[in-house]
């Protein structure tokens, strides 16, 4: 049996969740949900998205209006790493439930589908994006490629052939027309004019969707997508996949792993951040730092390249890629929070002037992540980057999402507040369609 016909039956036959896994997609759905919702007004690049998709159909649109299934989970989509405030797979970079949430949720809203129903699929997308990004032998990159939305693709396809209840080979095919769909190269790294790092996974959700409405209607693909020579994972890495990722699947969920965003940009800069808030704390003053140099491990490398871009980002998604910029505004304003993205504060010329001082001295596998600190005495000190916090959905409570749902929902349309507010209560909604309903 091939690799993805076996992990499809397993999928399909999982019909509930462990208490701890349904709590921990709960929360995923609810924190992915605020985040998109607040970039509705954030987020310029995603606009067109909305507008384009905005018709009739029976899907939603966090931005308004409605569309069939593919085009809502495109212009939702587009939203949903605009903040760079989703969540995290920690152990592999990936943020599986940014391409997961779009997809099911324009599915399940056409099929009227339970919300319990909804956070089983989810869980199950979200599991099989951790895995399949264990399984890989070798880093993607080092092929041309930017990954995670690629494999997030694949597992929101499975999550989907799951609630639309699929047979195991109409899932096999459901994987395989998405992935056709849908690639992205290692080039929007280094790209800082691109609007691509915001709306990406709007492209892998839409094809996920896609895939699984033509594998129901009798379409077919190729036989193992994941693991077959010129499937996924071989393609990504040249390897076949570690397939002891998958040993304990439909036993454990990996969503419980998943951590929840505290601060509002790319996971890579919390650290920095840490250091930041460790010197304010300190008592440090900013203005004795004569220049920073930080060592840090692959891919942090292009949080500081291009330099000159990440010193003086010239938009929110390039400030939330950039260590200069979150360290220094970290160190003079404080933990970080959406109006840290503002024009005004990227536009500050004292948090500006300490980027400026900020460079990359080492990336490289395996370094101990430091800052080399330079001061105006002629002291220099060498400190460990701080490990920050960490929210595991699989042990979070409502309570600690608190301040993190107060921010967004203050960006958010006020249509999306009975949303928002619901899933916030302790006890769930039975559907997601009437709070649904003041955006369509």
């Amino acid at each position: 049996m091939s690799l993805t016909r076996s992990l499809a039956a397993r999928v399909l036959a999982t019909r509930a969740l462990p208490p701890g896994a349904a709590q921990a997609a709960r929360l995923s759905l609810l924190d992915g949900l605020a985040t998109m919702a607040a970039a509705v007004t954030l987020e310029p690049a995603a606009r067109p998205f909305a507008e384009m998709a905005r018709g009739s159909g029976a899907a939603t649109l966090l931005a308004g209006g409605s569309a069939p299934p593919g085009l809502a989970a495109l212009a939702n989509g587009a939203l949903s790493h605009a903040l760079d405030f989703e969540d995290t797979f920690d152990a592999t970079g990936m943020h599986p439930n940014a391409v997961a949430i779009p997809a099911l949720l324009a599915l399940a809203e056409g099929e009227e589908a339970p919300l319990a129903d909804l956070l089983t699929s989810l869980a199950l997308a979200c599991d099989l994006t951790c895995r399949i990004s264990l399984a890989l032998a070798t880093d993607p990159g080092a092929q041309g490629w930017y990954h995670p939305p690629m494999i997030a693709c694949a597992g929101a396809a499975l999550g989907a052939a799951h609630l639309l209840r699929l047979s195991p080979d109409q899932a096999v095919a459901a994987v395989s027309l998405a992935l056709v769909q849908f690639t992205l190269t290692d080039a929007l790294k280094r790209s800082p004019a691109s609007d691509l790092r915001a709306v990406r996974d709007g492209f892998a959700a839409r094809a996920a969707v896609e895939g699984a409405l033509l594998a129901r209607a009798g379409v077919t693909g190729t036989l193992d997508p994941l693991g077959e020579s010129g499937g996924l994972i071989p393609l990504l890495t040249g390897r076949a996949p570690e397939v002891a990722a998958f040993d304990d699947l439909g036993r454990v969920f990996l969503g419980e792993q998943v951590t929840l965003k505290l601060w509002p940009c790319c996971r890579g800069t919390h650290p920095a951040i840490a250091l930041g808030l460790a010197l304010r704390a300190d008592g440090v003053a900013p203005d004795r730092l004569a220049g920073a140099a930080f060592t840090v491990c692959p891919p942090d490398d292009m949080l500081f390249h291009p330099l000159a871009d990440r010193q003086r980002p010239q938009t929110a998604i390039g400030a939330k890629f950039s260590i200069p910029y979150t360290f220094a505004q970290a160190w003079r304003q404080g933990a970080p929070g959406l109006a840290a993205f503002a024009e005004a504060p990227r536009q500050d010329e004292a948090t500006l002037a300490l980027g400026g001082r900020i460079t990359l001295e080492a990336c490289a596998p395996g370094l101990t992540r430091h800052a080399r600190l330079r001061f105006t005495d002629g002291r220099e000190e060498i400190r460990p980057l701080p490990a920050p916090p960490v929210l595991p959905a699989g042990r979070a409570a409502l309570a600690d999402l608190a301040a993190k749902l107060a921010d967004c929902r203050a960006h958010a349309p006020q249509a999306a507040h009975p949303l928002l507010d619901a899933l916030a209560r302790p006890e769930l909604p039975p559907h997601l369609g009437p709070l649904l309903a003041p955006l369509s």
